[in-house]
């Protein structure tokens, strides 16, 4: 799946994107900056977004902040934990000669007891190779402005930890309904 296309294009995918993980009330302007975009090119997205009912402005003091409508939010949100998990499945089966588990902490619903958001369990691998998965991800969870803690376990490690009842590893097969 391919949000750019789903929401039309890439700066609209961007401001919904950015509204949503990192600030939920921002001007045109500001946007202009964090989304290294062109002033009009955000201006006109931003009326479409409008006019569609998913993104409001409001002006505050002396200036207009864009933000999603209350009632589009939980439509927005099931759509980019969608793809986010979509996203992860797919690096999970393309490199599934090393990769065992992956665990996605609800990072999404604030009911977490773990200081972490995203696992990697993954058998030996080349260190270029893992270094480059590892760019990967970094460079999808930054296209969403998302600020996740990772950790990449070895299934040597998460095994033995397992076995010595290691609380890390007891809490996270606590989020077994997330384990991809």
């Amino acid at each position: 799946m391919d949000l750019d296309l789903f929401f039309g294009n890439k700066t609209k995918a961007d401001i919904l994107k950015y509204l949503f993980f990192k600030e939920d009330k921002i001007s045109a302007r500001e946007l202009e900056n964090k989304l290294d975009q062109s002033f009009p090119a955000i201006k006109k997205q931003i009326d479409n977004l409008e006019k569609a009912w998913i993104v409001d402005k409001n002006k505050t003091w002396n200036r207009w902040q864009l933000e999603i409508c209350e009632n589009i939010k939980p439509l927005i949100k099931k759509i980019f934990i969608y793809y986010i998990k979509d996203f992860i499945n797919s690096l999970q089966k393309q490199n599934e000669s090393f990769i065992k588990w992956i665990f996605l902490v609800d990072f999404f619903y604030d009911k977490k007891d773990l200081w972490v958001d995203l696992v990697f369990i993954y058998s030996e691998v080349d260190k270029v190779f893992l270094d480059d998965f590892k760019k990967q991800i970094s460079a999808f969870l930054d296209s969403y402005f998302l600020d996740l803690k990772i950790v990449f376990m070895l299934n040597t490690d998460y095994e033995k930890r397992l076995r010595f009842a290691d609380k890390f590893v007891i809490k996270l097969n606590n989020y077994k309904n997330f384990k991809l």
